[in-house]
């Protein structure tokens, strides 16, 4: 009689602990991403393919000259600057040779592709990328590095997921008035 309610249980608890669910370091950092879509700076946001489309908004301001850093993130602070990209390739810099980006202005935005192929990443790791204005921190997202495609379609909320080995188009709108409202920090070093 007490069989079956019994054999069902363990069959529950045996599903469980088989999940094909990938095990990660996600469940220690929480993710964040600060830009004007996730209530940072209402001038500055993250675009696709980085996120979901934020709408349109005020246009992107050309005349600006943002950086972008990448960093090895431990939840609180930058551990490790992996690379500052700028608009001139003279004060770009990454710690792997070969890595000469610089952040263009394309059409209604600014891009720069981050060649994770380049770099010596620890996939157990986040990295967080941030973009800066004359000095003032705009916003910033962190990304979870995944091995596979599969750990690629499980990654958690709040990250940005990137396979390893390949590109991450960092793309993102600055609108007028941004330095004016600021921006998050970011826990990087200055540069």
């Amino acid at each position: 009689m007490f069989q079956r309610p019994l054999l069902l249980t363990a069959a529950l608890v045996l599903a469980a602990a088989c999940s094909d669910q990938p095990t990660s370091h996600l469940s220690r950092i929480n993710a964040d991403i600060l830009d004007g879509a996730t209530g940072g700076n209402p001038h500055f946001f993250f675009l696709p393919p980085m996120v979901a489309n934020p709408g349109s908004g005020t246009a992107n301001d050309a005349s600006l000259s943002p950086e972008v850093q990448i960093c090895q993130w431990d939840g609180a602070s930058c551990v490790l600057i992996l690379a500052n990209y700028t608009t001139d390739l003279t004060t770009t810099w990454t710690t792997q040779p070969g890595n000469s980006e610089t952040v263009r202005l394309s059409d209604a935005h600014f891009i720069v592709n981050w060649h994770t192929e380049n770099f010596v990443l620890d996939p157990a790791s986040t990295y967080r990328v941030c973009v800066k204005l004359d000095g003032v921190e705009l916003g910033f997202a962190d990304v979870d590095l995944a091995g596979s495609g599969r750990e690629l379609r499980v990654v958690a909320d709040g990250f940005i997921g990137v396979l390893d080995g390949r590109t991450l188009p960092i793309v993102f709108r600055i609108e007028p008035g941004a330095l004016d409202a600021g921006g998050g920090n970011c826990g990087g070093v200055p540069v």
